[in-house]
């Protein structure tokens, strides 16, 4: 089965809800729901490998942009220059800045990155590059970019989850109007399918493992 569009995904709830009056607060309901989804588990179709030179782009630049449909790291950054590589070791904000106190200012400690931590969606890399050729392989997990609307093509996870956003979609509706013999049992639906789906995930990534690659 193919992605469902945003408004081919509307009209599937409506069977169930009918309420024509809630456009807005369904498409945001859709929303939460994929948000919560992703927060719950890294789903194969979220994952991205993604290799990087753009974030630094002159010498004393130590801060790469994360892409805006990040949702969190899988694994740690891998340094490159092209002839040999290495995973760089995470740090909170406070070692990194414990570890590199001054990376902005006039005398930065720079060479070959060996560290780095995520703040403010931005990685940021210590020692201070001392080159701006290097990569960084970045793999992540994707949250929604945008709120899915009716012009939202290829919704994520319609084409092997639709029933369970239906289930997330209509347990939070029904929260709102405060039905909530209703929102219960759209909730508990919910939970089994996404436990479902997890489940078939784990499976899937046992027993074969893939990512897509992108650049940015």
């Amino acid at each position: 089965m193919d992605k469902m569009s945003g408004s081919s995904l509307y009209n599937y709830i409506l069977r169930t809800f009918k309420r024509t009056d809630k456009e807005t607060e369904v498409y945001e309901a859709i929303t939460d729901t994929l948000v919560d989804m992703c927060e719950r588990f890294g789903f194969e179709d979220t994952k991205v490998e993604a290799y990087t030179t753009s974030g630094i782009t002159a010498l004393g630049d130590y801060k790469i942009d994360l892409p805006d449909d990040f949702g969190r790291l899988l694994g740690d950054v891998r340094w490159s220059d092209q002839d040999d590589s290495y995973v760089l070791q995470r740090l909170s904000k406070r070692e990194f800045h414990e570890m590199f106190p001054d990376p902005y200012g006039d005398d930065p400690i720079d060479g070959e990155p060996t560290h780095y931590c995520v703040f403010g969606k931005q990685i940021l890399l210590g020692p201070v590059p001392d080159d701006v050729t290097y990569e960084y392989q970045i793999d992540y997990s994707t949250f929604p970019a945008g709120e899915i609307t009716s012009t939202s093509s290829d919704v994520l996870f319609t084409d092997v989850a639709r029933e369970c956003i239906r289930y997330g979609t209509l347990y939070r509706l029904f929260e709102q109007m405060e039905k909530f013999d209703l929102s219960g049992y759209h909730k508990q639906k919910y939970e089994e399918e996404l436990g479902q789906f997890v489940s078939r995930e784990t499976g899937n990534i046992r027993s074969m493992f893939s990512m897509r690659q992108v650049d940015f």
